[in-house]
């Protein structure tokens, strides 16, 4: 039962930029910092009452929190599980209290403080909130404890966005006004697009 507003910050930075030549994408500058940096200090600036976990197999990009200590670092050994393994591993580190878990993707360099709470704003007991410019759906993401079970027991291959479908009648929509803010970096094309275009 959901009796708090209290929310979990998970970070989730696992994943082996297969798209990316073999760099990690989360390490690669961009406009004078490391990618993840701009998720970092995003969670980080905002009150996140059941803390704030960031999920990563290296210790390298777990060192991008050094001057940040109110983010927690959890080291992911079984990151060839996929990100089913970043899921499980935040949601069972949150406080036992926790009613509601936000999910960060690292490589959204354009994610804003106004969006985010937006998406904090939408919360309601048994809810899932999502992002979306026009139809196109994106990150952060939110569920509900209600949803606890289910994020824990995410089948290998696959993520919340299964949750989203089995539950449409709990789905709340944030929608936003630039399609920028929800972009993410996904290969080095896209992220030399994004260095030459402003």
């Amino acid at each position: 039962m959901e009796t708090t507003d209290k929310t979990a910050a998970i970070l989730m930075a696992s994943g082996f930029s297969k798209r990316f030549g073999g760099r990690n994408k989360l390490l690669v500058p961009f406009r004078g910092k490391a990618l993840a940096r701009y998720t970092l200090e995003l969670a980080s600036s905002l009150d996140f009452r059941g803390g704030i976990y960031f999920i990563t197999p290296s210790a390298e990009i777990a060192a991008l929190t050094s001057d940040l200590p109110n983010i927690s670092v959890i080291i992911n050994t079984r990151a060839e599980k996929g990100l089913r393994e970043s899921v499980r591993l935040g949601v069972e580190a949150a406080d036992a209290d926790t009613a509601y878990f936000l999910f960060f993707p690292c490589d959204q360099p354009f994610l804003d403080r106004s969006t985010v709470r937006r998406i904090l704003d939408e919360r309601q007991p048994g809810c899932i909130v999502e992002p979306r410019y026009r139809d196109r759906p994106g990150n952060p993401g939110l569920f509900s404890v209600f949803f606890r079970e289910e994020l824990l027991s995410l089948a290998e291959g696959e993520t919340p966005r299964i949750i989203k479908a089995r539950h449409p009648q709990a789905l709340r929509v944030v929608d936003v006004p630039d399609p920028l803010i929800l972009e993410d970096i996904d290969d080095e094309e896209t992220l030399r697009r994004f260095e030459n275009s402003f």
